[in-house]
């Protein structure tokens, strides 16, 4: 005869409720009784102490900006020899300084004569390892009329600007250290800046709000408002520099918050703040009750405050907190000593399922389950564990087998890369002995490997050099890519002629391509003394002439004019055009794979020829590295998280 079902959890749950019942009526009464007179427990001279504290700290963390840049603008006053040591020296004092998150050099009108009127070179931290080097001086960023840059020449130790949100150069919302730039001479000539994210400040400031809540564990909730002590910053004119809530900062003013026709202790508080003055006072902030102590920051003029709801005063003190622990100690032994009996007595089954459980942890998937008289969910637990311990065993054989299977392939895959980017140039710059070459390459591979390759090398005052991209992508296009590589390097140590190294390389591809595998490949010759350039085309892309003094029909560059002809491994015995050209000094070549135009974002819109040449478009006279890597920057912008499509390739030759 099959037994009633009856249910633990009710069980359980009906005993430990009446015993928790009784308990906690009692213990509710105790504290709501003492809570009540705890209410009346004030603690104003700790948070006095701690506007003090607080605002010694915020001084100290201004001072270090100070030390840095005072210490920083020596460094740049050394090196005003010429524009590239003024950068120089302002990204190695950025590398120095992680605190500062800009550092700029405005100086005054055609100190260097062949930057013009303006010249404000900034470096900026992107990130933890990238420095980014910009001119922002021009036209339309006149700093000769802000009024940091006036002030900073008119005070000599040094002038703190007002926050304010940096379009130009860091775009973020900042505050600026200035001190005057003096030559030689003593005469000044500029004005040295120190940028400090509003972010990093706010950061700087929320550690000690953490501090104050005991590492964020002192707050309680009334309503759907969070009871916990923050401080705050404003400017010498009345806007949040520093706020908890960061949409307040830049944004907001502090009578913008709270009705100062009739809240008139709000309005007063603010007054006091933009006078200057220390104190605090009672006021509802953001419709809480609280007490606000604030303070000056003698430094920068502006004035910091502490907020502590009146919750935060009236409830916590040492009485109310001893007398809490006492009555809860009794209580939780008295529910103990209730509830222990009836508890063990229910549970007991849980402790035998437990202890096999332990078992089959320790991997023993065949420990035995105990047997049970009730039929309840405890019966069905075990029912079901027992169940799961076949499962997971059969589970584990299986994860076991496929593990091993994937970490050998993963560790053939890595060593496949490697071998594979030790075939490329990796050192930058290439030749750095010559002042009349420069060249930078990247690859980046969709997957483990890829097919695009590139490769370069100087013999007899020539730099050989070829760019190209195997159909396909992974390990077949990675083992083409290897093969065309050594191919076009043994051709060209002999030969020198692009078009009859493609044809070789051609008719050794057309032999034994079971596969039906094409390259397309770009292959030029380019006479270092003369620059002239001999190049062959099979079916690339056609690389990009950049003029270094822009003097070429179109601004952003222009296309080789180049013959298509048809890629690797299509047709034997195909006749290469041979083309020639001559480069003038300062022409950057650009060469690509369609990895770059091909490049697909969410929307699977493609990268294309009008963004390549909007991109070069952006940069001036750039070396092959910065052409290259601001490239890439647009590139990965323009994507955002869509997933890499294809291998992507770029080189740059400028020829000095």
């Amino acid at each position: 005869m099959e037994r009633s079902f009856r249910s633990f959890s009710f069980r359980l749950s009906r005993r430990i409720l009446i015993v928790m019942l009784l308990s906690m009526l009692f213990i509710s009464g105790t504290v709501f009784y003492f809570a009540m007179a705890a209410m009346k427990v004030q603690a104003n001279m700790h948070y006095v102490d701690i506007t003090e504290i607080t605002n010694d700290k915020v001084d100290v963390i201004l001072s270090a900006v100070e030390v840095s840049a005072a210490n920083n603008v020596n460094e740049i006053e050394q090196n005003l020899t010429s524009p590239e040591q003024v950068f120089k020296a302002l990204e190695n004092e950025l590398r120095i300084n992680p605190h500062i998150i800009g550092l700029a050099a405005a100086f005054v009108p055609d100190f260097f004569p062949e930057k013009g009127r303006w010249f404000e070179p900034y470096v900026v931290q992107r990130d933890s390892n990238r420095y980014e080097k910009l001119e922002i001086g021009s036209e339309h960023h006149d700093y000769l009329h802000s009024p940091w840059y006036k002030k900073a020449l008119a005070e000599e130790n040094g002038y703190w600007s007002d926050p304010y949100f940096d379009d130009t150069g860091a775009r973020m919302m900042l505050c600026t250290y200035s001190l005057p730039i003096h030559d030689q001479t003593g005469r000044t000539v500029g004005v040295f800046a120190a940028d400090v994210s509003l972010e990093w400040l706010t950061e700087q400031l929320h550690e000690l709000d953490v501090m104050e809540n005991n590492h964020g564990l002192i707050k309680a909730k009334v309503g759907d408002k969070q009871h916990a002590s923050y401080s705050f910053i404003i400017s010498r004119t009345g806007q949040y520099i520093v706020h908890p809530e960061r949409k307040r900062i830049l944004t907001g003013h502090f009578f913008d918050y709270g009705d100062s026709l009739t809240n008139n202790s709000y309005y007063q508080l603010g007054k006091n703040m933009l006078a200057g003055k220390s104190g605090y006072s009672r006021a509802k902030v953001d419709s809480i009750n609280s007490y606000v102590f604030h303070a000056p920051l003698r430094r920068s003029g502006w004035s910091m405050a502490i907020v502590v709801p009146m919750f935060r005063l009236i409830g916590p003190g040492i009485a109310i907190g001893l007398l809490l622990l006492v009555v809860i100690a009794v209580g939780l032994i008295a529910v103990q000593l209730l509830c222990f009996y009836t508890i063990r007595r229910a549970t007991r089954p849980l402790s035998y399922l437990a202890a096999s459980a332990g078992e089959v942890a320790k991997g023993r998937f065949d420990a035995p389950l105990p047997e049970l008289s009730h039929n309840d969910e405890i019966r069905l637990l075990r029912d079901s564990f027992e169940n799961m311990q076949t499962s997971l065993a059969q589970h584990i054989r299986q994860l076991t087998d496929t593990t091993a299977q994937k970490a050998s392939l993963e560790r053939e895959l890595n060593i496949a890369r490697g071998i594979q980017m030790s075939m490329l140039p990796k050192t930058f710059p290439p030749f750095p002995e010559r002042t009349d070459i420069d060249v930078f390459g990247q690859l980046t591979p969709a997957k483990a490997v890829g097919g695009d390759l590139f490769d370069f090398f100087i013999r007899d005052e020539q730099l050989f050099f070829c760019i190209g991209d195997v159909s396909g992508k992974g390990i077949p296009a990675s083992l083409v890519m290897a093969m065309t590589a050594a191919q076009f390097h043994t051709l060209s140590a002999n030969e020198n002629r692009p078009d009859l190294i493609v044809s070789a390389i051609n008719e050794a591809m057309s032999q034994h391509n079971d596969s039906l595998m094409f390259v397309t490949l770009f292959v030029g010759v380019l006479n270092l003394a003369t620059g002239r350039l001999d190049y062959c085309n099979a079916g690339h892309n056609a690389p990009i002439l950049i003029a270094g003094n822009r003097d070429i029909p179109t601004e952003n560059g222009e296309p080789l004019d180049v013959v298509p002809n048809v890629p690797i491994g299509v047709i034997a015995d195909y006749p290469f055009a041979l083309q020639q050209t001559t480069l003038v000094p300062g022409t950057t070549l650009l060469l690509y794979t369609d990895g770059l135009t091909e490049a697909e974002n969410e929307q699977h819109a493609l990268f294309d020829e009008h963004r390549v040449f909007e991109s070069i478009g952006q940069l001036d006279n750039a070396s092959p590295q910065q052409l290259i890597e601001h490239i890439t920057e647009s590139v990965h912008q323009f994507v955002g998280a869509a997933e890499q499509s294809d291998d992507l390739s770029m080189m740059a030759i400028r020829y000095q």
